[in-house]
């Protein structure tokens, strides 16, 4: 098995870059597909950074330092998620979220 089937998600949508999808936005109705490309985060699932949804560049425009050294694209929502929780301040000089010092 490939990357372009990677079986379903907690909802039991297939996913990966075979699979035609829209924007998980609400109201969004872009076309994507349910690939790498386009998910939230940088893999199938949901982590400390992420959910499981997929979105557009336009709704997925948000980059976290992960404690990896990784930058990643998240969602409008796991955004206010990081920034809520306390442990995460958005350095406005770079422009990404990162875990407070």
């Amino acid at each position: 098995m490939g990357w372009g089937d990677c079986g379903t998600d907690s909802t039991g949508r297939p996913i990966g870059y075979s699979f035609e999808a829209t924007c998980d936005h609400p109201g969004c109705d872009e076309e994507i597909d349910r690939g790498l490309s386009y998910v939230c985060g940088d893999m199938h699932g949901e982590d400390e950074y992420s959910c499981e949804r997929y979105f557009c560049e336009k709704h997925r425009q948000n980059t976290v330092l992960t404690d990896q050294g990784n930058y990643i694209s998240v969602c409008d929502e796991c955004k206010a998620t990081l920034l809520e929780s306390g442990d995460f301040v958005e350095d406005e000089e770079e422009g990404i979220i990162v875990r407070k010092p």
